[in-house]
């Protein structure tokens, strides 16, 4: 099959459709492989809203790859036995033309019917009071369609590019064939900041529930789209090159924190205040003294509600009968009949590797005793689950139970393995946390590496900026500051817990909203020796190495070790997307984009040959991740690097 064949089939695949069929049958006027059939099908408010669910709704057929893609190609998950030839390609970067996982025509079925909708909608149509009726729905099928084709190109590296739709053979024939006309990463992301930009204030489409299901769960915010853009865009320019496009990724993250849109049904938008604990360790005082115990509070997805901490899902259907229902439950868990009755037929295929669970062990947990003073503590329990050693949030989600079946009269073991987070029926793409941490990167490479570790470890609120970072600027990046504050003084709306707690002891009543983000899995993570500052030493005037500055100004200390700081919060931040995203299909394009940044391909290599543990490095993996063009799937040598 010629090229442009291929784009011209994968472009007109349908909602629903299964298989291609040939050219001919396509271009049939009752063919079913596109949502509209004409152009004066977008006329109505109505037909924008059943179209846009359309759209959404074809995101299902990309659904799982979203999560296995960025998961299993990591450093955070191995694969057992179960794990099909598919998917062990896949984590070993040896996928064929014929991998189920490689399939870039699902992508571009969205992305064609988001290009026919916006050739097709009606912009001239206006209610009376002025306003365009389409230009929420197209912010969305703007934003919808930036995404999918920011996932090709970090999955593809570069990819065949077109915003018009391709309705006949011969719109096909004017993709042209010529690499030049392909677009990697940075140039993907250099057309999307264009075309996003104006809609950043958009109000969404008030679409009500679908059955059960809350459509403002299933948007993708443009802040959110529109801050990635720019946080790939800077990391492929590298830190000094991209410092103005961190700074623009800074301000749509914190923007997106803080909107409060009405998101219809009732619902409005909260302000996300990271206050949440996941897990942590309950004291219980009894007259023979102090014991722990592990308590957790597990966010999870809620299709009839606005939130609950995921914002956006790309929803699945409930039963394996019906066209798309996501495997992803079934690679992660043991399954359950409907009664409950456990499937030993069949088990988990993908579980924490080595590496993670390192990674999740040399952290260190901080407790505070009655009187909100710090001490020493080492839980019972630790002993007899070493995961919970360190943070918390591992052990939280991950539950694995051994026993023995007995089948044909013969008994063997059998494990069952539960990991919350993956244990639903949708596709998590956003989560607030993933903002926050998102914010935290922007500001650390765009010059703000205290405030970044802020975000970290106390949470950011007025008197943190004021004490902590605004100190070590200068007027310019205070200016920027003030920007990201804007006139409404949103630091202010922002309380830490500092006033909780110290060597004296603190008052318990005192209001917070605020954590780090490490605290949701390591306690108290701003009292941790361990994790302070990353702060560069200085010399005194005879040459000895010292702790802070020395015989200069703050201010000038903090600029000439501002490199070296970044880089030592970019190592904390990307430990924390490990600890806070783990199995949520992010990890493999966290590793990308650092790389990228610091042009160093061992931030993919060496972590990603380390998954059986830091002792038992794959030389070979390590080896093939070191050439760049060895991280994307190539489909049939003409979509790829």
């Amino acid at each position: 099959m010629k090229f442009k064949s291929y784009i011209f089939q994968i472009a007109l695949a349908a909602v629903g459709a299964g298989f291609l069929g040939s050219c001919e049958d396509m271009l049939e006027p009752t063919s079913d492989y596109v949502i509209y059939e004409n152009g004066s099908h977008l006329k109505t408010p109505a037909d924008t809203a059943t179209s846009l669910i359309g759209i959404i709704y074809k995101l299902q057929a990309v659904g799982d790859r979203t999560n296995l893609l960025g998961e299993v190609r990591g450093d955070l998950v191995t694969l057992t036995t179960q794990a099909s030839a598919d998917l062990r390609a896949l984590a070993n970067f040896e996928v064929t033309d014929e991998n189920r996982y490689n399939s870039p025509r699902d992508y571009y079925a969205v992305i064609n019917n988001c290009n026919y909708y916006l050739a097709y909608a009606d912009t001239n149509a206006y209610d009376n009071r002025g306003n365009q009726i389409f230009a929420k729905e197209m912010a969305q099928v703007r934003s919808i369609r930036a995404w999918a084709y920011l996932q090709l190109a970090l999955n593809y590296g570069k990819v065949p590019f077109y915003t018009d739709p391709l309705l006949t053979e011969q719109d096909a024939d004017e993709v042209s064939l010529d690499v030049k006309d392909r677009k990697d990463i940075e140039a993907i992301c250099d057309y999307f900041i264009n075309d996003l930009k104006p809609y950043s204030n958009t109000p969404w489409p008030v679409l009500h529930k679908v059955g059960s299901l809350f459509m403002a769960n299933c948007y993708f915010p443009v802040d959110m789209v529109l801050g990635d853009l720019y946080l790939w865009k800077a990391s492929c320019q590298g830190t000094d090159a991209g410092r103005a496009y961190y700074r623009e990724a800074a301000k749509c993250y914190f923007r997106w924190i803080m909107d409060t849109r009405n998101v219809g049904d009732g619902f409005s938008k909260p302000v996300y205040y990271p206050d949440r604990k996941l897990a942590w360790w309950s004291e219980f005082y009894s007259s023979t003294g102090t014991s722990y115990g592990l308590s957790y509070s597990l966010p999870g997805q809620s299709p009839s509600i606005y939130g609950t901490e995921t914002f956006t899902f790309i929803p699945m259907d409930s039963a394996a009968s019906q066209g798309y229902y996501s495997e992803v439950q079934t690679l992660y868990n043991s399954s359950t009949t409907e009664d409950g009755a456990l499937i030993t037929s069949t088990n988990f295929c993908i579980t924490p590797s080595l590496h993670m669970q390192e990674i999740s062990r040399s952290q260190s947990y901080s407790f505070l005793d009655k009187e909100n003073r710090p001490i020493d503590v080492i839980p019972d329990e630790i002993e007899e689950s070493p995961v919970l050693e360190g943070d918390l949030r591992l052990g939280a989600q991950w539950r694995t139970r051994t026993f023995n079946i007995t089948t044909g009269g013969t008994a063997n073991k059998f494990t069952m393995q539960n990991i919350y987070k993956v244990n639903q029926r949708h596709i998590g793409i956003y989560r607030e946390c993933d903002v926050w941490l998102r914010l935290a990167e922007a500001l650390n490479n765009g010059g703000f590496p205290r405030m970044a570790y802020a975000i970290l470890a106390t949470g950011i609120s007025k008197e943190v900026v004021d004490d902590s970072v605004s100190v070590y600027c200068n007027d310019a990046d205070l200016a920027f500051l003030n920007e990201l504050n804007s006139a409404n003084n949103y630091f202010n709306v922002f309380k830490t817990r500092n006033g909780r707690i110290g060597e004296d002891g603190g008052s318990a009543t005192d209001a917070y909203n605020t954590v780090g983000v490490h605290s949701r899995g390591c306690g108290y993570a701003e009292l941790d020796p361990d994790y302070a500052y990353p702060m560069v030493d200085s010399l005194d005037k005879d040459g000895n190495r010292v702790n802070g500055y020395v015989g200069q100004s703050r201010k000038d200390w903090a600029y000439l070790n501002l490199a070296a700081e970044q880089a030592r919060v970019d190592s904390m931040i990307i430990n924390e997307n490990a600890l806070e995203s783990c199995f949520e299909g992010k990890r493999f394009y966290d590793l990308i984009r650092f790389a990228k940044r610091y042009r160093n391909n061992a931030w993919v290599a060496d972590p990603v040959s380390k998954r059986e543990g830091k002792e038992n490095r794959d030389g070979s993996l390590y080896n093939k991740l070191m050439v760049e063009n060895n991280w994307f799937l190539n489909w049939k040598g003409q979509i790829g690097m």
